[in-house]
């Protein structure tokens, strides 16, 4: 039997292998796919060991060797004991091998998680916090996942991190986890819709310190694009509205406050002052800095 474990969610696909060598009573084989020529193939799929009448083996990346991937191909519908696990996070899907593996093998998907699975990973962070008996409070989880992400390796490092303290508060999570470059795009976007320029030559100037006025832009514009669908989007749930823009919920959660402040020609002079701050930015010689600013104190 061949399973192929493959996708970008290497958290899921690591734990789906911890799952598969606990159910083994054998020795769990683990072989480098680097050494390996097509005729060891033969030995793998059909070796007895002496341990157990079944095997498991653990193959990583073997597409990485073309011509033991070539030749798994002609192996994928072998009724064998053993059971080899192919771990292949990236797959070419227009291989033969692939295609033998997804008509006869156990082929298992982990899709990494993304924006729009801010809830799921919520939960799960306080899942895995209540298996630790780490008291992490609801609104502490809610903004670990806007700071770090929802990738759960990142997000298990952070609850590792936290867990010195006997009650994870969101206090606690502000003072000690840093701000995203997102996160302080929104806080400026703000201070330019309260038209408080102080406060954005402030954090222009903190800005400008670690981050790329490029990528500052840009996200300013997925700003806008959000704004824009809260304030047009005829009193829509939000929920309908991020899955009509494609965009994450908490994006608009960020936003709400400031959605109700405007109207259609306030948010008309948002746009058109970023969009003129796009084009100068990549077509001016002026700082890029100073024509954000200008753009953000002029709406």
């Amino acid at each position: 039997m061949i399973i192929l474990l493959t996708g970008d969610n290497i958290y899921e696909i690591d734990q789906e292998l911890a799952r598969l060598s606990a159910g083994f009573e054998g020795e769990v084989e683990r072989l480098d796919a680097d050494r390996l020529e097509p005729r060891n193939l033969t030995d793998i799929l059909s070796g007895v060991s002496l341990f157990s009448a079944e095997r498991l083996v653990i193959l990583r990346r073997a597409s990485e060797n073309a011509a033991l991937w070539e030749a798994l191909g002609e192996h994928a519908a072998q009724d064998t004991d053993t059971t080899l696990v192919l771990v292949e996070p990236k797959v070419d899907k227009r291989t033969k091998t692939y295609k033998a593996l997804a008509k006869s093998a156990d082929v298992r998907v982990f899709a990494a998680w993304g924006e729009r699975d801010a809830a799921r990973a919520e939960k799960w962070l306080a899942d895995e916090a209540k298996a630790r008996d780490i008291i992490l409070e609801t609104a502490a989880a809610r903004e670990i996942v806007r700071r770090r992400g929802v990738e759960q390796y990142q997000l298990l490092a952070t609850l590792e991190q936290l867990s010195v303290f006997s009650n994870i508060t969101l206090d606690i999570v502000d003072t000690h986890i840093e701000k995203t470059p997102t996160e302080n795009v929104f806080a400026l976007l703000e201070a330019a819709i309260s038209g408080d320029s102080r406060k954005i030559h402030t954090m222009i100037q903190t800005l400008k310190l670690e981050n790329d006025p490029y990528m500052t832009m840009g996200l300013l514009a997925s700003q806008a694009f959000a704004l824009a669908g809260l304030v047009l989007g005829d009193d829509k749930p939000q929920g309908e509205i991020a899955k009509d823009l494609g965009v994450s919920p908490f994006v608009l959660r960020n936003l709400t406050s400031s959605a109700k402040s405007i109207d259609q020609i306030r948010l008309s002079r948002i746009v058109n002052a970023l969009a003129i701050a796009d084009i100068g930015l990549k077509s001016s010689a002026v700082n890029p800095w100073i024509q954000i600013e200008t753009a953000l104190s002029g709406v």
